[in-house]
């Protein structure tokens, strides 16, 4: 596996409502996840400044800085986990792609969860976070088997399709921290590209299309 600081994290996954600790925890790892997609080699004094808590109470809860990212990533994949879920129950069942926009959708803003998970060295050797990003991959999958089921998607392997999710989903969100692409726009080109590819026709296709006419 290997944000802006500015950017703005998506209110979706576990809701600590009625646990203003728990809350406080939560706000915690939400903003350094943010920080440390932007500054990977920020210290811990940095992090707790970018939180806004005090240097001593951060070493109080991660007392090294592997702890602080594995909670990191434990929280990035619950709110990963709680976006696939969300399209998946809301629309994927009334749709005619099997679900595959609504999947696309969900995973855009969370750029800065994904971006951690895959670039953070110590993850791959964290057991707890490679079982919680399987059981992800598998909710992924299976929207994109429904997908293909539906005849939206080619009869490719499941690892290809979802790491070609993962891939343009990611280009899609940095593209839109850099101000090159709209945000409402970027669903439609991750799905035209998914679907379509990014070469052109190929003209001989065409003319024996037009010569059996």
């Amino acid at each position: 596996m290997s944000v802006s600081p500015s950017g703005v994290l998506p209110r979706i996954g576990p809701s600590p409502e009625g646990d203003p600790e728990l809350q406080k925890h939560t706000a915690l790892l939400d903003a350094a996840v943010s920080y440390l997609v932007a500054h990977p080699r920020a210290s811990l004094a940095q992090i707790a400044a970018a939180a806004g808590i005090g240097r001593t109470t951060l070493f109080k809860l991660f007392a090294t800085r592997d702890e602080l990212e594995h909670a990191v990533a434990v929280r990035a994949l619950a709110v990963c986990q709680a976006a696939v879920d969300e399209a998946d129950s809301r629309w994927a069942h009334r749709s005619d792609d099997g679900g595959l926009r609504a999947l696309v959708t969900a995973l855009l803003p969370i750029g800065p969860q994904l971006n951690f998970i895959w670039r953070t060295p110590s993850l791959d050797v964290d057991d707890e976070v490679h079982r919680v990003y399987l059981q992800l991959d598998r909710s992924l999958i299976a929207v994109l088997g429904r997908a293909r089921s539906a005849g939206v998607l080619r009869d490719l392997p499941d690892w290809w399709l979802g790491q070609s999710l993962y891939a343009l989903v990611y280009v899609a969100w940095e593209s839109v921290q850099s101000g090159r692409l709209a945000r409402l726009d970027a669903p439609d080109l991750v799905l035209d590209t998914m679907l379509s590819g990014v070469g052109a026709p190929s003209p001989t296709h065409t003319s024996t299309r037009r010569s059996t006419r």
